[in-house]
């Protein structure tokens, strides 16, 4: 049983973090269209680097 909640709680993490992910996309989008501030494209790009790596952790 703790195995089972266990993974549904892997689950639930993976949730948040797919949207964070995609949330970090819009304000990426946002950044270059409307910004054009190179500095923080890049520091949102390495954030979003970073909760893509722990995504892909987490399904493997």
């Amino acid at each position: 049983m703790t195995e089972v909640l266990q993974t549904q709680k892997n689950i639930e993490y993976l949730v948040k973090l797919l949207r964070v992910y995609f949330q970090l996309d819009e304000v990426l989008k946002f950044a270059i269209e409307e910004l054009a501030d190179d500095e923080v494209v890049v520091e949102i790009s390495q954030v979003k680097d970073r909760v893509r790596m722990v995504i892909q952790r987490l399904i493997q």
